[in-house]
């Protein structure tokens, strides 16, 4: 659930739930690689604003609203970029600034680099995370706590363990003095 924003006129009203995306230019750089098995390497550079029907483009979700909040407080808030070579030349596919869905990428194997977020960005994210993100609250678990048995049944096996016990022992004994014979 939304805060209500006030807006000038005094009215309260709910946040913009879709923001218009931002168009943004990826560059990268061709470095010499010193490897014997790969003559270059490539770097991303840079993301600059771009046109709004650029092809790529920066969208903000609410239920990644974690993901910004997790990227907006880090020491260097960051742009993300997914990029795959193709036919020897890096091509970027995502940018995001969503600190989880960067993680989700790199987990399933994807190239993921960073470049440090420009302060304005950093601004309009912030206020989107004030307006959208709310912490999770942790409950408290009610009911009987998990177990494989029910109390009753446990309290029962370590009552029958206690008091056969020293029983059980001597019959497993007895049962091997008479397997030797």
């Amino acid at each position: 659930m939304s805060a209500k924003v006030p807006t000038p006129d005094g009215d309260a009203r709910e946040p913009a739930l879709e923001i218009e995306p931002i168009g943004v230019r990826v560059h990268f750089e061709q470095l010499a690689s010193g490897s014997q098995w790969e003559s270059r390497s490539w770097r991303l550079a840079a993301v600059e604003p771009g046109q709004p029907d650029e092809s790529l483009q920066i969208r903000l979700h609410r239920d990644e609203a974690q993901g910004y909040f997790l990227n907006v407080t880090a020491d260097e808030p960051s742009i993300f970029v997914l990029w795959r070579l193709e036919s020897g030349a890096p091509e970027a596919v995502v940018v995001t600034v969503s600190y989880d869905e960067a993680a989700r990428s790199m987990d399933g194997g994807e190239s993921v680099d960073r470049v440090p977020m420009p302060p304005e960005m950093v601004e309009w994210l912030a206020e989107y995370v004030r307006l959208h993100y709310r912490p999770e609250t942790k409950r408290k678990r009610r009911g009987a706590k998990p177990s494989f048995m029910a109390r009753e049944e446990f309290a029962g096996m370590a009552a029958r363990e206690a008091d056969g016990g020293a029983s059980a022992q001597a019959g497993a004994q007895a049962q091997r003095a008479k397997d030797r014979q």
